[in-house]
């Protein structure tokens, strides 16, 4: 029975690392990694679970739950790694439009030296256009 709890202890540390990977928003290579390594975690979890269930008096339902949720597992993990190849074939982003153009990403500082108090139609972020 030991080993069970720590093929178990491996499993959810294994899926605590891919709660934290989807919490920082990792990249899809990544995600396929950490599924990838869950996946054979949880498999071994089963394959004990079907060769133990008599001698350590496991229940048949256990067997069957932790099929159920490695057919999710199984799912998840070629809809991640499918998207993770997709964008290694698409290669690395080019440049941005500003890049090209040569333009800063900043935008242009306000004048802040316009009276604080009262605008008048002829107001803009620079200032009021009558008084340059």
């Amino acid at each position: 029975m030991n080993d069970f709890v720590k093929l178990r202890q491996d499993a959810e540390k294994r899926g605590a690392a891919i709660q934290a990977a989807g919490k920082r928003k990792a990249p899809a290579a990544e995600a396929c990694k950490l599924i990838s390594a869950f996946s054979v975690a949880e498999t071994k979890m089963i394959n004990y679970v079907t060769t133990n269930a008599k001698k350590c008096g496991i229940p048949g339902e256990i067997a069957d739950q932790l099929k159920k949720g490695h057919q999710n597992t199984t799912g998840m993990q070629k809809k991640v790694c499918d998207i993770a190849a997709q964008q290694q074939q698409r290669g690395p982003a080019g440049p941005s439009l500003a890049d090209v153009l040569g333009s800063s990403v900043a935008a242009p500082e306000a004048n802040t030296s316009a009276k604080k108090y009262g605008g008048t139609t002829f107001d803009t972020l620079n200032g009021n256009v009558l008084q340059r």
